[in-house]
């Protein structure tokens, strides 16, 4: 990798997006994301879509600039009028953060797929980072988790409109709010949660940090339906995933059942940030973030290490 000293956070530095030091007190923050379709509905597609790829921007305490469009479609088997859903969902989304969609790309792909790059700006010395957090502080969540429990029985045609539509208004919330929130209470350690799961998202932040957490299972809210869903095998193939790669550093408490293990494991869209904040702010946080509209909750707290390799201790 060529080096260059305005690279602050690139391949070397894992985090939620790419920091590079523009002068002045700027930073331009960059981020990509893209999928597959989750949903049936292409508008709901393209603006969970944006969403999700916004998010890693307000992990990181950027202020969204401008997004491009990264489209793959079947052509001749997508109809202009889907693809033109997909593209307004991520316009209104975009919109709802308050930037435009400046261009992109598209490519003839058999199975569709669609993100953002979506770029901002940032003070490089007011950063949030994975590894921000001390020992002492709350592990705070701000949305429910389940979406991936959620989509999984979608495709099997085992999921209720009402429980779908709890769902997609979830992902489709953007984490801008709960930014403002956040900034209010002088936190510097935060990520959101999305494919690797909650315990692999949490994971990255005691990796970064060198600290260990202690997490309530029964703590984070989970959507609407998703633990009946669970329980009838509507689990995706990334929560195995998840699990072969985060396990070894995970302690169970033997009272949690196989259901409550998947839920932690479960790969979201557009999920959460999860943030660790000082004991003085937490309920400060919690109600900004209640009053907001989320759904947070404190599900753990940092402590420090107690060996060479962080862990991850599990209670009831």
């Amino acid at each position: 990798m060529i080096p260059d000293d305005r690279l602050l956070i690139g391949l070397d530095r894992r985090d939620d997006a790419a920091v590079y030091a523009l002068g002045g007190g700027q930073a331009l923050v960059a981020t990509l994301d893209f999928f597959t379709p989750l949903l049936d509905d292409p508008r709901d597609f393209g603006a969970v879509a944006a969403a999700n790829a916004l998010s890693d921007l307000y992990a990181m305490h950027a202020r969204p600039l401008f997004a491009l469009n990264i489209l793959g479609v079947p052509v001749g088997r997508l109809g202009p009028e889907i693809i033109g859903a997909i593209l307004a969902g991520a316009a209104e989304v975009c919109a709802e953060a308050g930037i435009p969609i400046a261009g992109g790309h598209s490519i003839d792909d058999p199975e569709p797929k669609f993100g953002l790059v979506a770029l901002g700006l940032a003070d490089p010395e007011d950063l949030w980072r994975k590894g921000g957090g001390a020992a002492g502080d709350s592990l705070v969540l701000g949305k429910a988790i389940g979406t991936g429990i959620v989509t999984t029985a979608l495709k099997r045609g085992q999921v209720d409109d009402a429980t779908l539509a709890v769902t997609v208004a979830s992902m489709r919330r953007l984490n801008r709010d709960a930014a403002v929130v956040l900034e209010g209470c002088d936190v510097q350690g935060v990520t959101d949660v999305t494919g690797y799961g909650l315990l692999g998202h949490l994971w990255e932040m005691c990796r970064a940090s060198g600290l260990d957490a202690r997490l309530r299972a029964s703590a984070p809210a989970v959507l609407p339906g998703a633990i009946e869903l669970a329980m009838a095998g509507c689990v995706p193939g990334g929560t195995g995933r998840n699990r072969h790669a985060t396990d070894r550093h995970v302690r169970w408490s033997d009272d949690i059942d196989d259901v409550t293990r998947e839920l932690l494991y479960d790969p979201q869209t557009s999920g959460g940030l999860l943030a660790a904040v000082s004991p003085r702010n937490v309920d400060r946080a919690v109600e900004g973030l209640l009053a907001a509209g989320y759904e947070a909750t404190v599900i753990g707290v940092l402590e420090t290490a107690g060996g060479d390799v962080p862990t991850i201790a599990i209670d009831p």
